[in-house]
Parts: C-alpha cells; sequence; structure tokens
C-alpha cells in the first residue's frame, strides 16, 4: 500500500477523446467563473512535467502552451485561488480503456480535520471545488468521478480488489468496488443501478445536468475515516444483499 497524506482528491472520468484543447479551454472558462486562475499571483503558469523519469519538473508555460500541455496530458499545472491558495491540475487523455480521466488535488497544508471555526476557510474552498468538480462533469458529460480524502480511502484500501482502479468507470449495472465521500454518476448510468444505499443516511441529489452525487459527508472538516470505513462495510453488505436477492 502506498504511504498516504490527507489531500483532498476531485476525479473524473470522461468520455475517451473529450480531452482536447477546446475542452481545455472550456475548463480553463469554467474555473474562471470559480475565480480560479492559471496564472500564479506574479503572473507566471506553472508546468510541472508528467514525463516518466522527470515527473515533477518545473518549468513556465504561455498559455497556449499550457493548454496543449493538459490536452496531451504531458505536463501538469496550479490553479490559483484569489486567496492564492494552489490548487494542482492534471489530465490523462486516452487511459487506455476508452476514457479520459481530470484530476484537481488539495494540498494536506491547506485542509483541516477539526470542525471548528478556524476550518470555514477550507470549507469554502473545499465546497467551491466540489461545484467546479460538478459543474466541470456536466459540461464534459462526465461518466463516473470521486471526491476521496486519503486518509479515509487508506482504511479500506487493503479490503479494495483493485484500489488503484481509481475513478474506472463501473460497468453499466454495476456499483462501483467502494463509494467515495463524494460519488458522481452519469444519468444513464445511475438509472440502471439498484437502490442500496438507503442505509448509508447519504445525500443523494440531481446535478444541474442530471447526473446523479451521492454524498456521504456534510462538513469535510468533521471528515471521520472510521465512519468512512464503516459506511462503506455496510455499502458492500447491501450489495450483497442485492446480489443474492437476485
Amino acid at each position: 500500500m502506498p504511504i498516504m497524506g490527507s489531500d483532498w482528491s476531485w476525479t473524473l472520468a470522461l468520455p475517451g477523446g473529450t480531452v482536447t484543447p477546446t475542452t481545455i479551454e472550456l475548463l480553463l472558462a469554467v474555473a474562471g467563473g470559480f475565480g480560479l486562475s492559471p496564472h500564479r499571483p506574479d503572473g507566471g503558469i506553472n508546468g510541472f512535467d508528467n514525463t516518466p523519469g522527470r515527473e515533477g519538473e518545473h518549468r513556465v508555460l504561455d498559455r497556449g502552451q499550457l493548454v496543449q500541455a493538459l490536452a496531451e496530458g504531458s505536463w501538469s499545472t496550479n490553479l490559483w485561488t484569489r486567496a492564492e491558495d494552489d490548487i494542482r491540475l492534471s489530465t490523462k487523455p486516452g487511459s487506455g480503456n476508452g476514457w479520459d480521466s481530470l484530476d484537481l488535488s488539495l494540498d494536506a497544508c491547506y485542509c483541516r480535520r477539526t470542525p471548528d471555526a478556524r476550518a470555514e476557510p477550507f470549507r469554502q474552498l473545499h465546497r467551491l471545488l466540489t461545484e467546479l468538480w460538478i459543474t466541470i462533469a456536466d459540461e464534459t458529460g462526465a461518466l463516473f468521478g470521486r471526491v476521496e480524502d486519503e486518509w479515509s480511502l487508506e482504511q479500506i484500501w487493503n479490503e479494495l480488489p483493485d484500489p488503484l482502479a481509481g475513478n474506472t468507470p463501473p460497468a453499466w449495472g454495476a456499483w462501483p468496488d467502494w463509494l467515495s465521500w463524494w460519488t458522481y454518476f452519469d444519468a444513464d448510468h445511475h438509472r440502471l443501478l439498484a437502490p442500496v444505499t438507503a442505509g448509508l443516511d447519504a445525500d443523494v441529489r440531481r446535478s444541474p445536468g442530471g447526473a446523479t452525487v451521492i454524498a456521504l459527508l456534510t462538513d469535510p472538516a468533521a471528515v471521520d475515516e472510521v465512519r468512512f470505513a464503516r459506511l462503506n462495510q455496510e455499502y458492500r453488505r447491501a450489495i450483497a444483499a442485492d446480489l443474492r436477492r437476485g
């Protein structure tokens, strides 16, 4: 099992061929509407190499280079808030299974795990990124997505058949191996699923685009990794019971 921290991530699986320069321009425009910009406070744009053996090497990109690099998945970057918080943005076109991927990640240094007044900036940032994630998903026709806390995922890591599957879309009519704190299903997929989440005290809502978002948490500052493990045990039992009923 890899060493885990307490970063948060917002991932999406997009239909294959979605990650193009046009989509990247759309993504940056949508992010801009949420107050996020690829430009650092000093005006530059970070690029981080994704090439094996050179991962994380830094260079400054211009706007055209950034769009092309994200469309190719060759470089990652940061999105910056007006408060100068930075969110990592990476893409992976052609993941090999007929879908592309997009990932936003928030370093643990911006996160809090105690639900007090000092956590309010984190709550607001988490809410903004979750709404951005849903908006991008709707705009790009995403198939599936997760909002994940590393420490929580660590609690169930050894119980999963393939924990590295990440945001791989589950098969039609099948639930994923685990539910994340927030899980996004496109409308066509969710329509085929048996109702198994009733006992999880989950908040199930429709996105503006008609997809389904299942939330197991209301306050990200009150994240409880032990509760996450318990909820997923109950979730797997509900799926097993549904399969036995046939």
